[in-house]
């Protein structure tokens, strides 16, 4: 069985071999404590909970790094090989550990995006004399959700010295945004949706 080191140099190695992006091979060297934990578990002979737990983690890291799937979907097979261990039966769940995170992470950071092109300024257009229009289309039916959204947009137009606001988008969204934004001294007139 190889040491820690040569089987660390070999999996870097085949994974740096398969990187399809320069960010990969990067990645490749910064995800090196987490690679550290999965070769000590699997040399110390930990096929349980553990190891796949570390797995997921590495499959997060590579995701949040913006590396590939490609990346992400061979680097267990890497260090099977590594180990010589190619057919066995941690490999599959191992695989998935780190493919199943890999995509929750990416999902997670796809949704964040989306959300934030609902924030402040990013939902308005400045109309001029202190008025702007704002897309109320917040996509949660999440009372809490929207009074949140609601509470970050009418307090981040107070700021800019808001005065009145144009709003049209969902009922829910308009509903929260109107209320808060009287709260905060913001006149609001809303407009239903596709009126000129």
């Amino acid at each position: 069985m190889p040491d820690r080191d040569s089987l660390a140099r070999d999996w870097s190695a085949s994974d740096t071999a398969c990187a399809t992006a320069p960010v990969d091979r990067a990645i490749v060297e910064d995800i090196a404590a987490v690679r550290t934990l999965i070769i000590d578990l699997l040399l110390a002979g930990d096929r349980g909970d553990e190891l796949y737990e570390a797995c997921a983690v590495l499959g997060r890291l590579i995701a949040q790094r913006s590396g590939s799937p490609t990346l992400a979907s061979g680097t267990v097979d890497h260090v099977a090989r590594a180990l010589g261990a190619g057919g066995e039966p941690w490999v599959g769940p191992a695989r998935a550990a780190v493919a199943e995170a890999f995509v929750a992470a990416v999902t997670d950071q796809t949704q964040g995006e989306a959300l934030r092109a609902w924030e402040f300024p990013a939902c308005t257009v400045p109309l001029g004399d202190a008025t702007i229009a704002i897309a109320a289309g917040f996509p949660s039916a999440d009372g809490e959700a929207l009074s949140a959204w609601a509470a970050r947009v009418a307090k981040a137009a107070a700021l800019e010295g808001v005065r009145r606001a144009v709003i049209a988008g969902t009922d829910g969204a308009c509903a929260a945004l109107a209320d808060t934004l009287g709260l905060v001294g913001i006149e609001v007139e809303r407009r239903p949706r596709g009126a000129g």
